[in-house]
């Protein structure tokens, strides 16, 4: 299965509020859900693991009643369920609330796993056997929800996650086209649509017979608006490849790019530190390729006696 962070991150920002109306509609008529405010540095301690983790989507959002003025949304995206979930989101949840003073809406999307649909999950913390303290969050598990439900939603989101849901009777090209049929025919900007598109063709995989059958499919003049929008996005595996080397290339060139930048700079420092450098020093800093060791070496070269004592 594709990596889901950056796809899940993108579509859930870019449909922040489908969701929340999809999970907690109880609660969605009280937020102002158009304009919400993505934390982009939530990084915490994962607890007891003792691991840094930053955590998926947080969005501060207004209240439409004005008290509490303002509501965290934490959403953790899964690739499967695991059993201690609940316990992790209420580390989360207590680490959040001590940083900013919100109340807060947790939710846990699955991609494999747990309970269908949208439950209300509770995690009871007890003494001696007696709970002092129960958490509560959302989970919505999409494998084993049924995607026909989700495909007579009117929220946008909702038809993308139907890709990741059982489609009892369909085949796979049958359930790809299933999944774009409502976003080609929605009154949405092609920038969403390119999302939407781009989010199927990720989780719902053709093999050659399968792709096959999606393109005679698209030949169909009843799916004329889905093969328009198809016209969107990267349509052959050799443009998706010449894209993804693009990318690769851009983030290997900035990359080596900083790395030769701090080299420099320790050159630079070592030379002020210790005068000019042996030949053997300068080849040893120019194959050091690691940007966290050149960091260390530069923060050490005040203090080092020597460039023996800096292993150089």
């Amino acid at each position: 299965m594709p990596d889901h962070d950056q796809h899940f991150k993108q579509l859930l920002q870019t449909c922040f509020g489908d969701l929340v109306r999809i999970v907690a509609p109880e609660i969605a008529p009280k937020l102002q859900l158009d304009r919400p405010t993505f934390l982009e540095s939530e990084l915490f301690t994962d607890v007891p693991d003792g691991e840094h983790r930053r955590l998926d989507l947080v969005a501060q959002v207004p209240s439409s009643r004005g008290d509490p003025e303002l509501v965290l949304v934490h959403v953790e995206v899964e690739a499967r369920a695991r059993r201690p979930m609940g316990r992790r989101l209420f580390e989360y949840a207590m680490q959040l609330w001590l940083r900013h003073r919100r109340p807060l809406v947790p939710i846990v999307v699955y991609l494999r796993g747990g309970p269908p649909d949208v439950t209300h999950q509770s995690e009871p913390l007890e003494t001696f056997g007696r709970p002092f303290m129960v958490f509560h969050y959302y989970a919505f598990g999409l494998s084993p929800s049924q995607a026909a439900d989700y495909l007579k939603r009117p929220e946008p989101l909702a038809w993308a996650l139907a890709a990741l849901m059982r489609h009892r009777g369909l085949s796979a090209a049958q359930h790809r086209l299933a999944c774009l049929r409502p976003a080609a025919a929605a009154k949405i900007d092609d920038a969403r649509k390119f999302l939407l598109l781009n989010f199927v063709e990720t989780y719902v995989q053709l093999d050659d017979s399968e792709q096959e059958e999606y393109e005679t499919l698209l030949r169909d003049e009843r799916n004329r608006e889905v093969a328009t929008m198809a016209e969107l996005t990267l349509t052959t595996n050799a443009d998706r490849l010449a894209h993804k080397n693009y990318v690769e290339g851009l983030e290997k060139g900035k990359r080596e790019g900083r790395e030769h930048g701090q080299r420099e700079l320790l050159l630079h420092l070592l030379t002020r530190r210790f005068g000019p450098l042996p030949e053997a020093t300068r080849q040893r800093i120019q194959a050091l390729t690691s940007s966290e060791e050149l960091a260390r070496l530069a923060e050490r070269v005040l203090d080092a006696p020597s460039l023996d004592d800096l292993g150089l």
